[in-house]
């Protein structure tokens, strides 16, 4: 087979690939899938806890962002409500959803995760009281860095 110029046979392929997996062996490359794949669980069950804490009664917004966001988070709940930047902006933000004293269900219907992504599937309602009024469709992308969420966007 003739590739960009190079002549390559199945034996040259073999030995690229043997070298390959050699070079992976040597890193330790396998063991690093593994690590990735208890990074993204981490990751996700960090972002269902986050979900959770908008059903609190009350939810407390300072504690969402110092539990769950790091110091430069960016938060943007579509294109209706500008992005805000930073845990106070963040937790001044979440305070004005909260300020009538409602709270969130956050209904996860599906949940993955690339790496530090977290791609969630919901259902948003608004709980007053007893009541659960609003239900929205929503799709949250999250990226974490060291356990906390950096970005978090809400599309409707």
């Amino acid at each position: 087979m003739k590739l960009a110029g190079l002549f390559v046979t199945r034996r040259t392929a073999f030995k690229v690939s043997g070298l390959g997996a050699i070079a992976i062996a040597a890193t330790g490359g396998l063991p690093a899938l593994a690590d990735s794949a208890s990074v993204e669980k981490t990751n996700i069950q960090t972002v269902k806890d986050f979900c959770l804490a908008w059903a609190d009664d009350p939810p407390d917004a300072d504690k969402m962002v110092d539990q769950f966001m790091t110091d430069d988070c960016l938060v943007r709940f579509g294109d209706k409500v500008g992005p805000v930047t930073g845990r106070s902006a963040a937790a001044a933000l979440f305070r004005s959803f909260l300020a009538n004293g409602e709270r969130y269900d956050l209904k996860i219907l599906e949940t993955f995760a690339r790496g530090p992504v977290v791609v969630n599937s919901r259902t948003d309602s608004t709980l007053k009281g007893t009541r659960s009024t609003n239900p929205t469709p929503v799709v949250g992308v999250f990226i974490l860095r060291d356990g906390k969420i950096r970005e978090w966007s809400d599309y409707a």
